[in-house]
């Protein structure tokens, strides 16, 4: 006997996600936003125009079968019966705005950093001014102050009138970094812990790595190669071939690519996260929202967070007490990691005021609360009934 999906019946009016990566199980933070809507809406879809969709659906369908049915393939036939499209970020809004304006279909727009996003970047500011000077964008969400106060400034430097313009400071997270299945971190070094492990991740979208500070992290690992308690991992794409590792032997370890739901029980034998990431060098405007999504998913685990903040986007961790926030230069590195080398028990003190902190900041019901309350505000403006889903 042949399996088949869950038969589904597609609404008259619904709310669309328009989305180029989805439903890729390697972005954390968009499975959680969109399966959030997805259980919450009877007459929401997700379109994706991810190349390769066949291969990525499969494996999403396998962990979330409840889902799948809705989440299809972008086809421009299928906003015949959307009333109102979301969508995250600025690529994504230039890449689908001809098919909305064919169809004269609102959206709201959640503006991240990357994703196109550039600061003073002719090539993300034609796309910028594209978007915001659309009739069809009735609400736009930016989760970091500098990308507030940048698109205040760039609205009225072209005499455009924003829509109704809300910060939603941080990311989206699995509500299983809140579950009660959560593993619990283990003994941190200096509490029944000889062993300090130290962890980079990131994904590599340049050589290197250079914008996310992998370099310097390797460098730090080299000047640090005189600490017999150190131990270093890394997870995302990189290899012992993109800086050289030899010198580190047995102390470094890569892990690869680990998806999100496999990511706590390697931050459960983690001390401390290190990103030093860096503005302005994947390509001119570039520039990461603060803390990154790795390094919230790690604080979430109960690992100490050492980031750098050259935009000065912190929403209110205090360096030393519930993360340290260092220059992403070498010799600032070091020092600090030397210096918890010289007090092992600030280790644990600082990760659990950071897993604190960031427990109450990333909350399910701050993040996916305030975006629900967004979408369902634009929503209702716009004459779309969104129907609890089962309701």
């Amino acid at each position: 006997m042949s399996w088949a999906w869950p038969r589904w019946s597609k609404p008259a009016d619904e709310l669309v996600v328009l989305d180029d990566f989805f439903p890729n199980l390697l972005t954390g933070f968009r499975v959680a936003e969109y399966n959030a809507y997805l259980g919450a809406f009877d007459n929401l879809r997700v379109l994706s125009a991810l190349s390769g969709f066949a291969t990525e659906h499969a494996r999403y369908a396998a962990r979330y079968p409840q889902f799948a049915p809705r989440v299809e393939r972008f086809s421009q036939r299928d906003l015949r019966g959307a009333k109102l499209a979301y969508i995250n970020f600025l690529n994504n809004a230039a890449l689908f705005l001809p098919h909305l304006e064919r169809r004269g279909l609102a959206f709201a727009l959640t503006l991240y950093p990357g994703g196109g996003l550039g600061l003073h970047e002719p090539p993300s500011d034609v796309k910028l001014l594209q978007v915001l000077s659309s009739p069809l964008l009735r609400s736009l969400t930016v989760t970091q102050p500098v990308t507030e106060r940048y698109v205040i400034d760039f609205a009225a430097g072209h005499g455009l009138r924003l829509p109704p313009l809300h910060l939603v400071p941080g990311v989206v997270v699995n509500p299983m970094y809140f579950g009660s299945a959560l593993p619990a971190h283990g003994p941190y070094f200096g509490e029944a812990k000889a062993v300090f492990d130290v962890c980079f991740v990131a994904e590599k979208y340049m050589a290197r790595g250079e914008n996310k500070g992998y370099p310097e992290f390797i460098t730090m690992a080299h000047a640090l190669r005189d600490e017999p308690a150190l131990r270093f991992h890394v997870v995302g794409s990189f290899t012992a071939d993109d800086v050289d590792v030899a010198a580190l032997g047995q102390h470094i370890r890569f892990a690869g690519r680990v998806e999100t739901t496999d990511l706590p029980g390697f931050f459960s034998g983690m001390d401390l996260v290190v990103s030093p990431n860096k503005p302005f060098v994947l390509h001119p405007g570039n520039f990461d929202g603060f803390p990154t999504g790795s390094c919230v998913e790690a604080s979430l685990c109960g690992v100490a967070v050492m980031a750098s903040d050259a935009l000065e986007q912190n929403p209110g961790y205090r360096s030393g007490e519930s993360m340290l926030i260092v220059p992403p230069e070498v010799e600032a590195l070091v020092e600090a990691l030397r210096g918890l080398l010289r007090e092992p028990g600030r280790v644990a003190s600082i990760a659990r005021a950071g897993q604190a902190l960031t427990r109450r900041w990333y909350a399910p019901e701050v993040q996916i609360g305030r975006r629900r309350e967004i979408l369902e505000a634009v929503a209702q403006e716009v004459g779309l009934t969104l129907r609890p889903l089962g309701g």
